[in-house]
């Protein structure tokens, strides 16, 4: 006869299987547990999650038909755009090899959902919204999904969604892997977590010898590490659309072109300022990383005394025109292309700056803060 403890969906996982370590910080979720759904209803009013999907951040999903996921599928875990653009190169890649398989791709934010809805991949391919690391909601997701293998991009670690995807016997990858000092030092000050987290890797694909003895020492097993490189690298996600530029250098005419590539908030104030010295015969086009600022950004461009255009208006700069906010998804690729000198934002705050890597396939000078 079967005791309580034993009546449990035969996809859940129980709370035993996540290590004995895990307790305090599963005890944590537990307490915070109330105060979720109104923490992600106020992202959501930010524009910094999607209110038609918040139920995906708990583990719950439209049971329709329509919505069922086949048994086995590949789970490409990718926190945000950057990542993303490297999770969908692997994509492609490993559906050249198995055209037949399904991939299940997570990301945490908003703009990578939107970028990853753009990008043509030849490969069946669903999104979802990464669960929150609470153990009731990774057994849902975990249990809804039914992957065969978990691959997680660079440094977004969680780990229930780890421990928990191991312990139901799922093949755990660490890919493109490289941590920063902060990041390091964080998880080296929780060594128990790490040690579960870290140790359940099957396979540790680091960028470098560095990162490899790096994850070495926060727990991951010396024989799972196998040194690769940088998966993002390839950028055949980034396509050109080239009426578009065509388009554009029509207008610009002669001017050189800088394009500040992924701005911040913050960070638009500083580029224009810095327009303004290069005078009138240069065209500025800001890009910001959240598309949803482009309102804010033509305002303050105005502001600075700059004509402006701005590409969510179904607007092309004019020949008076100076600046022109590109707050749109999955052209970055046509703006490298046609710009002669990339500025790569998220380096004029405590962000880290973005992938150097994707201008430079371009062939463009690079500036970074």
């Amino acid at each position: 006869m079967k005791t309580s403890a034993d009546r449990h969906d035969e996809g859940e996982a129980k709370d035993s299987a996540s290590p004995a370590r895990l307790t305090s910080y599963n005890l944590a979720w537990r307490v915070i547990r109330p105060a979720l759904g109104f923490v992600l209803r106020r992202r959501s009013r930010k524009g910094k999650e999607d209110p038609s999907r918040i139920d995906e951040r708990f583990g719950r999903y439209n049971n329709d038909k329509t919505s069922v996921l086949s048994p086995g599928s590949i789970w490409v875990h990718a926190v945000s755009v950057g990542e993303s653009v490297a999770a969908l190169a692997l994509i492609d890649a490993l559906a050249k090899q198995q055209p037949t398989q399904h991939f299940v791709i997570t990301t945490n934010t908003v703009t990578a959902a939107k970028m990853i809805e753009r990008t043509p991949v030849k490969a069946h391919i669903r999104h979802l919204y990464q669960p929150l690391d609470h153990p009731d909601f990774v057994d849902r997701f975990l249990a809804y999904v039914k992957p065969a293998a978990a691959i997680f991009m660079e440094s977004d670690f969680w780990p229930n969604l780890i421990t928990r995807a191991k312990a139901r016997g799922i093949k755990v990858v660490f890919a493109s892997t490289q941590l920063s000092n902060t990041a390091a030092s964080r998880w080296e000050q929780r060594s128990t977590i790490a040690a579960a987290m870290f140790g359940a890797a099957d396979l540790v694909l680091p960028v470098n010898d560095k990162q490899a003895d790096l994850l070495n020492r926060l727990g991951a097993k010396a024989a799972a590490i196998k040194t690769l490189g940088s998966l993002k690298m390839p950028v055949s996600t980034l396509g050109t659309d080239q009426k578009l530029i065509e388009q554009l250098r029509k207008i610009i005419a002669d001017r050189p072109i800088l394009l500040a590539a992924s701005t911040h908030d913050g960070e638009d104030a500083i580029i224009l300022d810095a327009a303004n010295q290069l005078g009138d015969q240069w065209f500025v086009i800001i890009a910001p990383r959240h598309p949803e600022r482009g309102d804010a950004i033509a305002e303050l461009c105005q502001q600075h005394g700059f004509n402006v255009a701005q590409r969510s208006k179904s607007q092309l700069p004019t020949a008076q025109d100076s600046v022109y906010v590109m707050d749109t998804l999955g052209e970055m690729g046509s703006l490298f292309a046609l710009s002669d000198i990339v500025f790569l934002a998220g380096s004029l705050l405590p962000i880290g700056g973005h992938n150097p890597l994707e201008p430079a396939s371009f062939g463009k000078p690079i500036i970074t803060g």
